[in-house]
């Protein structure tokens, strides 16, 4: 099994989208975070993206934070099926919330009913596990 086929894939090198990336204020230190601004990778499965955030280090994309807006229940479904068609491993954190491993990646799925709002986040595991709560904010 190996990565999934999403626009972002985890320990590539931030010269991969240099010119389509602005600086945001660091969420952690030791790790640089960019908005990606870019007009050709604004998806994720077929859903339009309305932000997403590369978290590098050492120039190494280490998570990756994606909001998607105007989004219903349904298209969290969509989006957890296909992930947990391709997961190892699924854990239910709560009705709006999931865990998954594929690969070597964690993958966490969170909706936000009141604002009608989907954030998908996935990275390194041991990064994402020790930092999920900072990650989880809504900064930027």
């Amino acid at each position: 099994m190996k990565q999934l086929d999403l626009p972002f894939k985890i320990d590539r090198q931030h010269e991969n989208w240099q010119f389509e990336l602005d600086a945001l204020d660091d969420r952690l230190r030791g790790y640089h975070s960019y908005k990606y601004i870019g007009k050709q990778l604004n998806y994720f499965l077929n859903f339009t993206t309305h932000k997403t955030e590369l978290i590098f280090n050492a120039d190494y994309l280490t998570a990756v934070i994606i909001t998607i807006k105007n989004s219903d229940i349904n298209q969290l479904t969509v989006i957890n099926q296909f992930l947990v068609f391709n997961a190892s491993k699924e854990i239910v954190i709560d009705e709006w919330s999931r865990r998954f491993k594929v690969w070597r990646i964690v993958y966490f799925t969170i909706f936000r009913a009141r604002k009608k709002e989907i954030q998908i986040i996935y990275g390194k595991p041991r990064f994402i596990n020790k930092n999920y709560l900072l990650l989880v904010n809504n900064k930027g």
